[in-house]
């Protein structure tokens, strides 16, 4: 596989197991903690991939990463969302404000992507042809029900 179609796949697995674990938490079980419903989402894919024992490891390593981010992006939720009330109800928008806030969770995202893409690559690394096949078939899936809606 060439680089740039490994960091494609790469791109789009991390988004599709993040995209699933906020689905799932959208649309079911609305008193689950992230952590529970990462747990769901491994449990599943863990029975359809048929993982080993060191898959299954490097499948718990990456959902343990995802939510670690997902945590730290969480971190300011209430000040983030107040901020964005306050810019919206001024009468003027205070775009160095409104900036600020994008550059810090952009900065976020470039800090912690390299964990991600690193935690990804060991579970990807550690699938079978056949395992990579059904993974790419099921993403392949969920990004498709997604763009339905």
């Amino acid at each position: 596989m060439k680089k740039a179609t490994k960091i494609t796949v790469a791109a789009i697995l991390i988004l599709g197991v993040a995209t699933s674990v906020y689905a799932y938490g959208a649309h079911h079980h609305w008193n689950m903690s992230p952590e529970e419903k990462a747990e769901f989402v491994t449990d599943r894919i863990i029975n359809k991939l048929e993982l080993d024992a060191n898959q299954q490891q490097g499948l718990h390593d990456l959902a343990g990463t995802l939510i670690d981010i997902m945590d730290d992006a969480r971190a300011n939720h209430d000040e983030h969302r107040d901020l964005v009330q306050r810019l919206i109800s001024a009468p003027t928008l205070d775009q160095a404000q409104a900036l600020e806030m994008i550059r810090q969770k952009t900065q976020l995202i470039n800090e912690k992507a390299p964990q991600a893409i690193a935690s990804l690559a060991g579970f990807l690394d550690s699938l079978n042809e056949d395992q990579k096949t059904k993974l790419g078939e099921f993403a392949g899936r969920r990004m498709e029900h997604h763009y339905r809606h």
